[in-house]
């Protein structure tokens, strides 16, 4: 990747009058005025979905998985299966062990569906503003910032499984419909989160995948959804992610509001070039004057995930921002987990068929309904277990502060 242009608008980078987490330069400053430095988790798994998290369930997106576990368990079973695991996989009893544990913030991601129906679009649920607020409670509550991460916006911005996509003509990038939503639904988070000190940014669109060549709608809509924030809320610090997996910003010529960073994830699957990767997004933050956040990188073995915990704690070179790491829990199944789920044998049946059909036979419905249920319960922080040696990778570099 080449660094971007120098910037064409100027921006203040600094505003000492910004109640909230903010730039000064390239650093991040917290509440109580100091340089700060993200060092967390994201909650993957909670408030958008992908099977490979809960066992052999492969690529495929929260609808999806909804759909075939109605087909498995019927309409009513799935419903209250996802309002089982919207109330069981995080708990505060998570929030508190992430804050034992020594980190400081959480990266949330959510589905656009967890506020909106695609039926009904502009009309907001209750029932996700509850889940949301009560998270931000429970940070708040026990220190930990947040940032606010719409991992699937309305159409998805991408046909793979972590933007729980729709049909292709309805994807964000072929669809004004889901681009005026999108920019409608950061506006109502911002208006409704714009006095909450403990929420650290707003991560405008998770790992956004615009068609080859078109690069400048990902810049265009950043613009549009940045414009409708800052209607409503001036200060909280907007993270923007770039195309190609967010390791791409070339299409953004400089920042796209004051009070900015830029989140990009990091994954070596296809070979580790994080060396020089890293150096070119240091570069670009460092010619555009704005903090730089690893906002996902993990899914690897101990040894990767603990080099790169190395390299960006390394003082000579360090990630400005800080870094959440991917995931907090899971199943264990190619990788191991830092919050290991053991799944039920009979959840593993309903995971298998959902990851693969034509291989797998489907439980009965009875079955399957008992399955769904155990699995319900072995979320739970307290039925899982930490992986120390996991623990310790994260804690390469850094000491983590030890809290009651």
């Amino acid at each position: 990747m080449t660094p971007a242009a120098q910037p064409q608008a100027a921006f203040a980078d600094y505003d000492p009058g910004n109640p909230m987490v903010h730039q000064e330069g390239t650093r991040l400053i917290g509440l109580d005025g100091e340089p700060l430095r993200l060092r967390g988790v994201n909650l993957g798994g909670w408030l958008l979905w992908e099977g490979w998290q809960y066992g052999r369930g492969g690529m495929v997106a929260e609808t999806e998985m909804m759909r075939r576990l109605a087909v498995l368990a019927g309409d009513r079973a799935a419903e209250e299966f996802q309002q089982g695991m919207r109330a069981n996989f995080i708990t505060e009893t998570d929030i508190q062990a992430i804050a034992r544990l020594g980190f400081n913030s959480i990266r949330l991601p959510f589905n656009a569906r967890l506020l909106e129906d695609p039926g009904t679009p502009f009309v907001y649920l209750d029932t996700g503003w509850a889940i949301l607020d009560q998270a931000l409670d429970w940070c708040e509550a026990h220190g930990l910032y947040v940032i606010l991460d719409l991992h699937a916006a309305p159409g998805g911005q991408s046909g793979l499984t972590p933007s729980d996509p729709a049909d292709k003509d309805s994807l964000l990038w072929a669809s004004a419909d889901a681009q005026r939503r999108t920019v409608a639904l950061w506006k109502a988070v911002a208006e409704r989160y714009r006095d909450r000190t403990i929420v650290a940014g707003y991560d405008l669109i998770n790992e956004p995948l615009p068609p080859r060549g078109e690069a400048d709608q990902l810049y265009d809509l950043t613009n549009r959804i940045v414009a409708a924030i800052r209607e409503v809320d001036p200060y909280h610090l907007i993270v923007v992610e770039g195309g190609r997996f967010s390791s791409d910003f070339s299409m953004f010529p400089g920042p796209v509001s004051g009070n900015q960073m830029y989140g990009f994830h990091m994954y070596t699957w296809f070979g580790d070039n994080r060396i020089e990767a890293f150096s070119n997004l240091r570069a670009l933050a460092e010619s555009h004057r704005v903090p730089l956040w690893a906002g996902e990188f993990g899914e690897n073995d101990y040894e990767m995930i603990a080099t790169t915990v190395q390299m960006y704690e390394d003082p000579a070179n360090r990630v400005t921002a800080g870094w959440a790491f991917w995931t907090w829990k899971k199943v264990p199944v190619r990788n191991p987990a830092l919050v290991a789920i053991d799944p039920p044998e009979s959840w593993t049946a309903v995971i298998n068929w959902i990851g693969d059909p034509r291989r797998n036979p489907p439980p009965p419905p009875e079955q399957a309904r008992a399955g769904m249920q155990a699995f319900l319960q072995a979320v739970r922080y307290e039925n899982t277990s930490i992986d120390p040696r996991m623990l310790e990778a994260l804690s390469a570099g850094w000491t983590p502060a030890s809290k009651p």
